[in-house]
């Protein structure tokens, strides 16, 4: 079984194996200088402390029908938490999504894993992780403003010149994402499910998010592809990762440790249409980091 303790000599050794650093002097030397051990702290408090967004977001972290916390996010940070000899104490305080970047940033959580997008504004202010998995930014248009909208050219060129207004939900990534579309109103939603009713109902162009969202949409809703039609823009990646305070670098090191070691490979589709597979698989790959 993985154990992190003493957890100063083992990450010095990880972080020479991993990242080909210098030497172990030098890199000893880059612990110790840090203003505070934040793992070792972590281990004596004896808990993780994790932000997550109050509202949620099947299958990345939902309360099931029995009233438990679940989801890939909750299992692949509860294995993290593990290795570290702890349990997670989730902290669902936040009203936006930007709201648990800001819990990092001023140390009232410990990280944040809530299926964040890696964005420019957000990685000025906290470290990420390298990202466990990646999405694409996606869209959902209503049918009827779309066709409205074509005259006769092609729906490639329609979708990537559409006008009108576009729901996104309130201070997400997607909320920065939406300014690349030069002819559309952005119009924030608290509510995501609000968003959606009013892009069936033609009170807006379109929804704009990650293709998880859109898919899920598409897989609990089959009827609402009578009034909107999806679409995925691959060429637009949206990588979600674990935020860590800036000053704790060493434990953002870890997290990237334990999400190469675990070598896990999904996509939005997986995710969806065979979650219990998916999931026991990450949960068997996370049992074989704590057997080694």
């Amino acid at each position: 079984m993985l154990n992190f303790k003493p957890i100063n000599n083992i990450i010095i050794l990880l972080l020479v194996m991993l990242f080909g650093l210098p030497s172990v002097q030098a890199t000893e030397n880059a612990i110790s200088n840090e203003s505070s051990n934040v793992v070792q702290d972590i281990v004596k408090r004896g808990k993780l402390v994790v932000a997550m967004y109050s509202k949620d977001a099947p299958p990345f972290y939902y309360v099931n029908k029995d009233n438990q916390l679940t989801g890939f996010d909750i299992v692949l940070i509860e294995g993290f938490a593990k290795l570290l000899g702890v349990p997670v104490e989730f902290n669902r305080s936040a009203k936006f999504l930007d709201d648990t970047v800001t819990m990092v940033q001023n140390h009232e959580v410990d990280l944040a894993i809530t299926k964040l997008s890696m964005t420019f504004n957000r990685a000025s202010r906290v470290f990420f992780s390298d990202p466990y998995i990646t999405l694409h930014q996606s869209l959902l248009i209503n049918r009827l403003e779309l066709t409205k909208q074509m005259q006769g050219r092609p729906q490639e060129e329609v979708i990537q010149n559409l006008s009108g207004k576009l729901g996104v939900v309130a201070k997400s990534s997607y909320a920065d994402y939406a300014k690349h579309f030069k002819n559309m109103e952005v119009v924030p939603y608290s509510a995501w499910g609000d968003a959606i009713k009013d892009a069936r109902e033609g009170k807006i162009t379109a929804v704009f998010r990650d293709d998880a969202e859109i898919k899920l949409i598409a897989h609990d809703r089959p009827e609402y592809a009578l009034d909107l039609m999806s679409v995925i823009l691959k060429d637009a990646k949206d990588p979600k990762g674990i935020a860590v305070s800036k000053d704790h670098n060493q434990l953002r090191l870890l997290i990237n440790l334990y999400i190469k070691s675990l070598d896990w490979k999904i996509t939005a589709d997986q995710m969806i249409n065979n979650y219990d597979k998916e999931i026991n698989k990450l949960k068997q790959k996370i049992a074989m980091q704590e057997q080694q």
